[in-house]
């Protein structure tokens, strides 16, 4: 491992996050919402892309392109966060170099999150945001990428498809960097407790938690928006997977593996011992670049 990922894993347990995560219910929600006034949606006022802001169901979405005119393919960004933390400024950093490597524009939305609205508000308007943008690039021309919760949600707009009538294209290629879901069988929990100490980010605890957040009280939230991997995958092209193996949501993975295999869907993973949850969309040491960089190729072709 290299030097710059130590002090990145020790930065991050000095950080204290993932204390917050094992917070009681009503402590954590505290927390969160004081976290996200220093978040959101941001506009950019450097030159380094063009940036315009979108609207999407009353929710912002920005939009990031090389040009002043459409590139002909793009890609549809989600943030991480558990479906609770907003994005914050680094974000668009890592998005502008998505724009210029792969030579996509990026849609970034501010899907609503959970401390409030319930998942399937984020999903419909994930989806909306799919929609618009296959009618702009066309069928074949959108990929969907995503890390953490935002990997989730890169899978499972291909599961959401499935649930519609009117089915859309399905994504151009689906790139999910550490996905999570809330754990549904013993295999998946065993993965993610023996993790629990080896994780400088996220604690099991709110595993056990965070369903209820997503639901906000309802009882009619389709499954697979909980438990992504359960949901239906056919029609899907490829999955890429990145991950930790020392990460909390790194007991997830064999699910989707499971889930691809039933549904015919090659997969890819890609894996590295010791790095922090999320890592390789962190592009600032020697292992997560390359790892990017190993995106950015996927994104391109």
């Amino acid at each position: 491992m290299s030097l710059m990922a130590k002090l990145i894993n020790l930065g991050m347990k000095m950080s204290g996050m993932k204390k917050k995560y094992s917070l009681p219910e009503e402590q954590f929600l505290a927390e969160v919402r004081k976290m996200n006034q220093s978040r959101g949606f941001y506009m950019p006022k450097d030159h380094k892309a063009v940036y315009r802001e979108h609207e999407v169901l009353g929710q912002k979405c920005l939009i990031v392109q090389r040009a002043e005119s459409r590139a002909e393919r793009a890609v549809l960004y989600f943030f991480g966060g558990g479906m609770m933390i907003g994005p914050d400024k680094g974000d668009v950093d890592v998005i502008v170099k998505l724009v210029h490597k792969t030579g996509c524009d990026v849609w970034f939305p501010m899907y609503p999150l959970c401390i409030d609205r319930c998942i399937t508000d984020s999903y419909e308007m994930a989806y909306e945001c799919y929609r618009q943008m296959i009618g702009l690039y066309g069928a074949g021309n959108v990929s969907t990428c995503g890390f953490s919760s935002g990997g989730a949600l890169a899978i499972g707009i291909a599961a959401y498809n499935n649930t519609m009538v009117e089915k859309l294209p399905m994504p151009r290629h689906i790139v999910a960097v550490s996905p999570g879901e809330v754990p549904w069988n013993d295999a998946e929990r065993t993965i993610m407790q023996a993790n629990n100490p080896k994780d400088m980010m996220v604690d099991y605890a709110f595993m056990e938690k965070v369903e209820k957040f997503e639901r906000q009280g309802r009882e009619d939230v389709p499954e697979f928006m909980i438990h992504i991997s359960k949901g239906d995958l056919s029609g899907v092209d490829h999955i890429h997977f990145v991950y930790s193996t020392d990460e909390v949501l790194y007991g997830a993975k064999q699910n989707f593996i499971d889930a691809c295999t039933k549904y015919g869907v090659t997969y890819t993973v890609r894996e590295r011992p010791g790095m922090i949850h999320c890592y390789a969309m962190l592009p600032y040491f020697k292992e997560s670049k390359e790892d990017f960089d190993e995106i950015i190729q996927i994104l391109k072709q």
